[in-house]
């Protein structure tokens, strides 16, 4: 990825981390790979459940882990975005205002989009 150099590249920066890698940060790719919750402590009750589902049933968790981890990822920017709507908030790089809702319904509206595979807006 080239270095991002206006407050423009950064915002589609920021968006496309959140779908490429942010989104698969979760546990839902361990649950159907290993069959682990994860590997720490407070987690072998989540572990030991997953251990007995069979490998459908450990494909269907995967899909709600991650849908769980894509509304998050949702409701968070849709809350930020309230915030730059309705209370005057703003991001800058570098000092410059930075574009937001460039699909115009949200930065929650621009991670859909773009999770979805559709292009930036011209």
């Amino acid at each position: 990825m080239t270095e991002p150099r206006t407050a423009l590249d950064v915002y589609k920066a920021i968006i496309d981390e959140l779908v490429n890698k942010v989104r698969q940060y979760g546990s839902s790719s361990h649950v159907v790979e290993s069959g682990l919750f994860s590997k720490a402590p407070a987690h072998r009750k989540f572990n030991k459940f997953i251990a007995a589902l069979s490998p459908a049933q450990r494909q269907l968790l995967s899909e709600m882990l991650q849908e769980e981890r894509d509304g998050a990822i949702h409701d968070l920017l849709a809350v930020l975005s309230w915030w730059i709507d309705c209370r005057d908030v703003g991001l800058t790089y570098q000092g410059n205002p930075m574009p937001v809702d460039l699909g115009g319904m949200g930065l929650h509206g621009d991670y859909v989009a773009r999770r979805d595979g559709e292009q930036w807006p011209s």
